[in-house]
Protein backbone atom coordinates (compact mmCIF):
# COMPACT_ATOMS: atom_id res chain seq x y z
CA UNK A 1 0.00 0.00 0.00
CA UNK A 2 2.84 2.44 0.84
CA UNK A 3 4.45 1.89 -2.55
CA UNK A 4 1.19 2.65 -4.39
CA UNK A 5 0.90 -0.76 -6.04
CA UNK A 6 -2.83 -1.62 -6.26
CA UNK A 7 -2.20 -5.00 -7.89
CA UNK A 8 -0.08 -6.11 -4.91
CA UNK A 9 -2.87 -5.59 -2.36
CA UNK A 10 -5.08 -8.50 -1.43
CA UNK A 11 -8.27 -7.80 0.44
CA UNK A 12 -8.82 -4.70 2.51
CA UNK A 13 -10.02 -1.48 0.97
CA UNK A 14 -7.66 -1.64 -2.00
CA UNK A 15 -6.52 1.91 -1.23
CA UNK A 16 -2.85 2.71 -1.73
CA UNK A 17 -0.59 5.75 -1.32
CA UNK A 18 -0.63 7.44 -4.72
CA UNK A 19 1.87 10.20 -4.02
CA UNK A 20 4.14 12.45 -6.02
CA UNK A 21 7.47 14.17 -5.34
CA UNK A 22 5.87 17.19 -3.62
CA UNK A 23 3.48 15.26 -1.38
CA UNK A 24 3.58 14.80 2.38
CA UNK A 25 2.54 11.37 3.66
CA UNK A 26 1.06 10.66 7.11
CA UNK A 27 0.87 7.07 8.38
CA UNK A 28 -0.81 6.14 11.68
CA UNK A 29 -0.72 2.60 13.03
CA UNK A 30 -2.28 1.35 16.27
CA UNK A 31 -2.37 -2.34 17.20
CA UNK A 32 -0.10 -4.89 18.85
CA UNK A 33 3.66 -5.12 18.59
CA UNK A 34 6.67 -6.95 19.94
CA UNK A 35 10.42 -6.43 19.46
CA UNK A 36 10.99 -5.92 15.73
CA UNK A 37 7.43 -6.73 14.64
CA UNK A 38 3.97 -5.18 14.28
CA UNK A 39 1.05 -7.58 14.22
CA UNK A 40 -1.80 -7.14 11.80
CA UNK A 41 -5.50 -7.75 12.47
CA UNK A 42 -5.44 -10.20 9.56
CA UNK A 43 -2.67 -11.46 7.34
CA UNK A 44 1.07 -11.52 7.86
CA UNK A 45 2.94 -9.61 10.54
CA UNK A 46 5.20 -6.73 9.53
CA UNK A 47 8.85 -7.06 10.52
CA UNK A 48 11.18 -4.10 11.00
CA UNK A 49 13.59 -5.11 8.23
CA UNK A 50 10.71 -5.45 5.77
CA UNK A 51 9.23 -2.07 6.72
CA UNK A 52 12.62 -0.37 6.33
CA UNK A 53 13.03 -1.97 2.88
CA UNK A 54 9.60 -0.65 1.85
CA UNK A 55 10.49 2.83 3.12
CA UNK A 56 13.83 2.65 1.28
CA UNK A 57 12.05 1.76 -1.97
CA UNK A 58 9.59 4.63 -1.42
CA UNK A 59 12.48 7.03 -0.76
CA UNK A 60 14.41 5.90 -3.84
CA UNK A 61 11.30 6.30 -6.02
CA UNK A 62 11.17 10.02 -5.17
CA UNK A 63 7.41 9.91 -4.63
CA UNK A 64 7.15 12.00 -1.47
CA UNK A 65 8.62 15.17 0.01
CA UNK A 66 8.09 14.41 3.70
CA UNK A 67 6.67 11.50 5.63
CA UNK A 68 5.37 11.32 9.21
CA UNK A 69 4.76 7.95 10.86
CA UNK A 70 3.01 7.51 14.23
CA UNK A 71 3.05 4.00 15.72
CA UNK A 72 1.11 3.06 18.85
CA UNK A 73 2.14 -0.48 19.79
CA UNK A 74 4.27 -2.26 22.37
CA UNK A 75 8.00 -2.08 21.56
CA UNK A 76 7.15 0.18 18.58
CA UNK A 77 10.51 1.93 18.80
CA UNK A 78 12.20 -1.33 17.77
CA UNK A 79 10.77 -0.93 14.27
CA UNK A 80 13.00 2.08 13.59
CA UNK A 81 15.72 2.38 16.26
CA UNK A 82 19.07 2.48 14.48
CA UNK A 83 17.45 1.35 11.22
CA UNK A 84 16.04 4.50 9.62
CA UNK A 85 18.53 6.85 7.90
CA UNK A 86 18.09 10.51 8.80
CA UNK A 87 18.27 11.76 5.20
CA UNK A 88 15.05 10.06 4.03
CA UNK A 89 12.84 12.95 5.31
CA UNK A 90 10.83 10.56 7.46
CA UNK A 91 9.84 11.66 10.97
CA UNK A 92 8.75 8.84 13.26
CA UNK A 93 7.24 8.97 16.73
CA UNK A 94 6.30 5.87 18.68
CA UNK A 95 4.29 5.21 21.82
CA UNK A 96 7.07 3.10 23.30
CA UNK A 97 10.80 2.64 23.08
CA UNK A 98 12.36 -0.54 21.61
CA UNK A 99 11.99 -2.54 24.84
CA UNK A 100 8.94 -1.00 26.49
CA UNK A 101 5.32 -2.08 26.64
CA UNK A 102 2.74 0.48 25.57
CA UNK A 103 0.05 0.39 28.20
CA UNK A 104 -2.72 2.96 28.41
CA UNK A 105 -1.17 4.21 31.66
CA UNK A 106 2.55 4.68 32.29
CA UNK A 107 3.77 3.63 35.74
CA UNK A 108 7.57 3.98 36.02
CA UNK A 109 9.16 1.07 37.89
CA UNK A 110 6.07 -1.13 37.69
CA UNK A 111 6.29 -4.49 35.96
CA UNK A 112 2.55 -5.04 36.09
CA UNK A 113 -0.06 -3.29 33.97
CA UNK A 114 -2.14 -0.78 35.93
Amino acid sequence: AILGNKTATNGGSGKVVNSGPNDSIFIYYADHGAPGVLTMPTGDDLYAKDLIEILKTKYESGTYKNMVIYVEACEAGSMFDGLLPEDWNIYVTTASNPDESSWATYCPGSDDPP
